[in-house]
């Protein structure tokens, strides 16, 4: 069974919010999940705190932001803050149904031939079924997709390599790794931070 992270490029440009500046030399993007299967608050926060240490070590911080949860919000429960700089959506069966993804692709970056996109998406479905067959807890699996696909939206386009960025994994590869097992390349990292610093320096 291949599992594979899919970029999807488009010939339109997408805006993204300049990443604040904070003391020191870290940069802090805020990003904000859109859950559409009901994810239980613990599983999202387990999933932001493992996808966040992915970008620890280049000296990124996320802010995430409220999630966007349709399924549970109040009607006078409506402020959610400021725009996120990314978006991820974690769609459900049905919403997948409706559209266009590669045979087994667990999500998707929306990015500009040219690269840079702010919206990524998790076929939440699919990941599961990866999941367990992989042997992996769920919000593990869930954090390395959200991780990878933030990174395709940081990253220059052909950005796929070994490691975090690794574009397809069989099942059988997945059961002798753990999450901690990947990270970005040195020179992902550094291409990270080249792209934070110019937005900050075009806004």
């Amino acid at each position: 069974m291949k599992i594979t992270i899919v970029v999807v490029l488009m010939t339109v440009g997408f805006i993204v919010n300049a990443p604040r500046a904070e003391a020191g030399d870290e940069a802090v993007i805020r990003v904000r999940l859109h859950d559409y299967v009901g994810l239980t608050p613990e599983a999202i926060a387990d999933a932001q705190h493992a996808a966040a240490r992915f970008y620890e070590p280049i000296g990124v911080a996320i802010d995430w932001a409220p999630t966007y949860r349709p399924h549970a919000r109040k009607k006078h429960d409506g402020d959610l803050g400021p725009l996120a700089d990314f978006t991820i959506n974690v769609l459900s069966a049905s919403m997948v149904a409706k559209g266009h993804w590669a045979p087994d692709a667990l999500g998707a970056a929306v990015v500009a031939r040219e690269g840079g996109g702010s919206i990524a998406y998790v076929l939440y479905d699919r990941l599961k079924t990866a999941a367990a067959a992989s042997r992996w807890p769920t919000t593990d699996l869930l954090a390395l997709v959200i991780a990878h696909e933030l990174g395709h939206l940081l990253l220059p386009p052909g950005s796929h390599s070994e490691g975090l960025m690794h574009a397809n994994w069989d099942v059988s590869e997945l059961r002798r790794m753990h999450l901690d097992d990947l990270a970005f390349t040195r020179n992902q990292m550094s291409l990270i931070r080249e792209r934070l610093a110019e937005m900050v320096a075009t806004h």
